[in-house]
């Protein structure tokens, strides 16, 4: 009897296993095929992905880069707007170690009197820097007329000849020179300067360069050794070169002190070890980074701490974000309840490119 019960558990097992064999090959093909097609439009020639399921992962890399080569897991891209995720994460560590509240008026950690930064008595904050609803202007410094009817194939060009070398002095002066129209808090208007604002009071709060910050609390922790916040000290890694949508080769980002907003590279292989960490829904830093912001303001829209919220009616919340470089487009969504993380990037840059990235998303994300 012992003999036949070891036998039926033993197929048992044998056939559970065979069957997470298939799932997962069929998830693997699935993938690949998928991004096959998406190199079939034309408009992008090389892709990477990563994927976690069910605690496997999967990676891919398809097409060509600029120098002939397909990328792989330590191929460097910038992650631009993906960076404002770290910066939020630090935001978080600053709340948790009481340093911080999501609702302080910033001028708290602001050098000097900045009467301007507050509209009929409410303060710029946090909350309202996160969620882009400061109504601090995009950049610093502040030129929004390079991007009225802007020649596409120059504007990155314009923006690096503006920021290139940008100190934190000429960032504070420039903030000195804002003008708010509307109460912070009750409109969206996007602002990379508002990111670099909360990378600066993180500066003030630790005493230590946003460097150094994301290097100590986000990168040794989750042993990314391939990820950098200054384009100028990376060794021996070649930076994938990007294009726009008109096929035309476009420049990295320009060097200045302040790069909260968008300027960290990293490679397939650390930004999965990323997702991982965003996956782990017990960590206090998770909790608080993924908090809802919007207290449904807006329905099924919410905004954590630089993370895009959607919650779908009967199914489970996404957790969501994008970056855009000159040349590159990237995009990452986490889904804690099924503990799926789906990061996609390739080098090339345009109007319709994340949306691109976004269907690739949501279709593993469901099969």
């Amino acid at each position: 009897m012992k003999l036949k019960i070891s036998t039926f558990l033993f197929s048992l097992l044998t056939i559970w296993s065979i069957s997470v064999c298939q799932i997962q090959d069929n998830l693997s093909t699935f993938i690949s095929n998928e991004c096959e097609t998406l190199l079939k439009n034309e408009e992008i020639n090389a892709l990477s992905v990563g994927v976690i399921r069910n605690g496997e992962i999967y990676k891919f890399h398809k097409g060509k880069l600029l120098n002939g080569e397909s990328p792989n897991d330590k191929t460097l891209y910038e992650i631009a707007s993906l960076t404002k995720t770290y910066t939020g994460t630090l935001l978080a560590k600053a709340i948790l170690d009481g340093k911080a509240g999501i609702d302080d008026d910033v001028r708290k950690y602001l050098p000097g009197d900045y009467e301007n930064l507050a509209f009929e008595g409410h303060p710029v904050t946090f909350r309202s820097l996160v969620t882009h609803t400061s109504g601090l202007p995009n950049m610093f410094p502040n030129h929004s007329e390079i991007f009225e009817n802007p020649n596409w194939d120059q504007l990155p060009f314009q923006i690096n000849e503006l920021q290139i070398g940008y100190t934190r002095a000429q960032f504070l002066e420039a903030l000195r020179e804002v003008k708010l129209d509307k109460i912070p808090g009750s409109a969206f208007q996007y602002s990379n300067a508002g990111a670099n604002l909360v990378g600066y009071c993180l500066e003030s709060i630790y005493g230590k360069d946003y460097e150094v910050l994301v290097k100590k609390y986000i990168l040794k922790q989750l042993k990314m050794k391939h990820t950098y916040v200054d384009i100028t000290k990376i060794k021996g890694q070649e930076i994938a070169k990007g294009l726009n949508a008109n096929g035309l080769e476009m420049p990295t980002r320009a060097k200045k002190e302040l790069s909260a907003e968008g300027g960290i590279l990293s490679t397939l292989d650390d930004m999965v070890k990323y997702m991982e960490f965003e996956l782990d829904t017990e960590h206090p830093l998770i909790q608080l980074s993924h908090q809802e912001l919007f207290e449904g303001k807006y329905g099924n829209f919410e905004n954590g701490l630089f993370w895009q919220i959607f919650k779908p009616e009967g199914k489970p919340t996404k957790i969501f974000q994008n970056g855009g470089a000159f040349g590159t487009s990237s995009w990452v969504t986490i889904i804690p309840e099924t503990q799926t993380g789906v990061f996609i990037i390739t080098n090339v840059s345009g109007p319709t490119i994340h949306q691109k990235l976004s269907e690739l998303a949501d279709k593993i994300i469901e099969f």
